[in-house]
């Protein structure tokens, strides 16, 4: 991705009010030179959400939450430091130029606005031909289906007709590039070089991304065609394997209800919304993947799974908390009767009977140990080993050192395994920089005098020279403080200044390290403790090499002994 420079960025955050931009959440009263309001992160009685106009930023004395108004978008509408910006460049009518532009990414940059303008005109075509006469059967289908006009249009259902060229003949009349409709996976080659339609005889779904912007289909036949449902092609806009359907759409309403459902299909999601349940997501025909985990953790909110309780549910839903489980991600388990999915159950009894399976959910690793347990019983020996050994790499993989601590227990009361036992054969990843894999006090104060370290580089630029010579970026242990350190080093070594806002450019497309980024709050010691920090490096640094030292005169000692010739 292209860097937007950072003058860029410093001009849409001054052109933007942080209060207006916050008070479309939080409803705010002022407090002297400061404004109050319940935080929007975390659940209080008594406000301690607190902004500032002067320093355009917000602080939470509750919870710790705090930034600026980019990072306030960011974690309140789960978006990308990137999509951020641009969303209230948007607002401000601010042009965002990439920097040093080659032609290359000049090509890319022009082939998704086609594409994304290509998607929008699919998007109208089908819809108006499901309201024709060539659209007949496929309304029949959705009436069958009990979808009303209104759902309809509210996820602009349409219908792709049987002739294999009908999208592509009536998008070049109306000025659509084939190059555009091909880039958005809407028209593909045969065999003989000829463009035909991706889409034929087929519901179409749009599936937007978290902006509101259509970036690809699914399409389910309406006959015997394989597959059942086809999705657009991974392309210049579209990846599977990180988009969610009706996850746009959900995301206010997960806010609010504070819980995001996750179920199997297209029509589950949308029979959900008709029926009131409006904080629901599906993923596209696959497993959640890593990057869905990613996707659902922004949200901040709990994940419950509602899938249906035979057994092919069962094996998804194990998956899915894995999936869950490794990527940090809070959530549950609610199973459905056996054969009934979400959209057999809001049909026929609402929305009760699934906040109902809500409420009886399972938390995520208990879920997963269930399954194990259910395979291979307890009332054995062996039994009970093979639990274990199925679960114990897992639990390693488990990021938040409380869950995975909690995780072993609970493992160890189940098969009556001895923790010490289960960590012994747990394959713990290390963190980054060769720490414990208990991120103990000690793990934990290093990382700290780490931030000290960057705080005193943002307030004097020139410091990181002392910095460097004993404490280069490489040796930073925390990866978002890594990615930081490397890209500000790089400022330095460019002669650039060394600006939040010129990192935070730099940083765009690394989720992670803007994280760590926007974590750093100034602190009137942060000078201090980083001088202490660097001192103390400094010393052991000296004693390592005291120590080298010491080692070769002993190996000098033992290849050439006393006496010898």
């Amino acid at each position: 991705m292209a860097r937007i420079p950072e003058e860029l960025i410093r001009t849409v955050q001054e052109s933007v009010d942080i209060l207006d931009v916050v008070s479309r959440y939080v409803t705010l009263r002022r407090s002297g030179r400061s404004f109050k309001g319940l935080c929007p992160f975390h659940d209080e009685k008594t406000p301690s959400f607190t902004v500032f106009p002067e320093s355009a930023r917000y602080k939470c004395f509750g919870c710790g939450e705090g930034g600026d108004v980019f990072t306030f978008l960011m974690k309140r509408n789960g978006l990308a430091f990137i999509e951020a910006v641009e969303e209230l460049a948007r607002e401000a009518n601010i042009a965002l130029p990439r920097a040093r532009e080659d032609a290359g990414e000049a090509e890319r940059t022009r082939l998704r606005a086609e594409a994304l303008r290509a998607l929008e005109f699919a998007a109208g075509f089908f819809s108006a031909v499901l309201a024709r006469d060539t659209g007949r059967r496929a309304r029949e289908y959705l009436g069958q289906r009990g979808f009303t006009d209104e759902t309809l249009r509210s996820f602009r259902i349409g219908f792709a007709p049987d002739d294999g060229e009908a999208l592509l003949r009536y998008g070049t009349q109306k000025g659509i590039a084939e190059s555009a409709l091909e880039a958005a996976g809407l028209i593909r080659r045969n065999d003989r070089g000829r463009y035909f339609d991706m889409f034929r005889g087929r519901v179409t779904f749009p599936i937007h991304d978290l902006r509101g912007k259509i970036i690809g289909f699914g399409a389910r036949t309406l006959g015997d065609d394989q597959p059942k449902y086809l999705n657009s092609p991974d392309g210049i806009l579209f990846h599977k394997g990180r988009e969610m359907y009706g996850l746009d759409l959900a995301r206010e309403a997960a806010r609010a209800a504070d819980r995001l459902l996750v179920v199997e299909g297209y029509t589950d999601v949308m029979h959900c919304h008709q029926a009131g349940l409006k904080e629901v997501a599906a993923g596209l025909g696959t497993a959640l993947t890593p990057e869905n985990a990613q996707q659902l953790r922004r949200f901040r909110v709990p994940v419950f799974l509602v899938f249906d309780g035979d057994e092919p549910g069962l094996k998804a839903a194990e998956r899915a908390a894995e999936t869950l489980l490794t990527g940090d991600v809070e959530g549950a388990v609610a199973l459905l009767p056996p054969g009934e999915d979400p959209a057999d159950v809001v049909v026929e009894g609402g929305r009760g009977p699934m906040d109902l399976a809500v409420e009886r959910a399972v938390d995520l690793w208990t879920y997963r140990m269930e399954r194990a347990t259910a395979r291979h019983g307890l009332s054995t020996l062996e039994g009970r080993e093979k639990v274990a050994r199925e679960l114990v790499d897992l639990v390693a993989k488990i990021g938040d050192p409380v869950r995975r601590e909690l995780a072993f227990r609970l493992l160890a009361e189940r098969t009556r395994v001895p923790e010490s036992t289960l960590r012994s054969e747990a394959k713990v990843p290390r963190p980054a920089g060769g720490g414990r894999p208990e991120r103990s006090d000690a793990w934990q104060s290093w990382i700290e005098a780490e931030r000290h370290v960057l705080r005193a580089t943002l307030e004097d630029g020139a410091f990181w020279d002392r910095v460097e010579l004993w404490y280069p970026p490489d040796r930073f242990r925390d990866t978002g403080l890594r990615f930081v350190a490397t890209a500000l080093s790089d400022l330095r070594r460019r002669g650039e200044s060394v600006t939040r806002e010129g990192l935070l450019s730099v940083l765009a497309d690394k989720d992670v390290a803007v994280e760590a980024l926007q974590a750093l709050e100034p602190a009137a010691d942060a000078r201090h403790h980083a001088e202490s920090f660097l001192a103390r490096v400094a010393r052991l640094a000296q004693v390592r090499e005291a120590g080298d030292d010491v080692a070769a005169v002993v190996r000098a000692r033992k290849a050439h002994p006393a006496g010898a010739p």
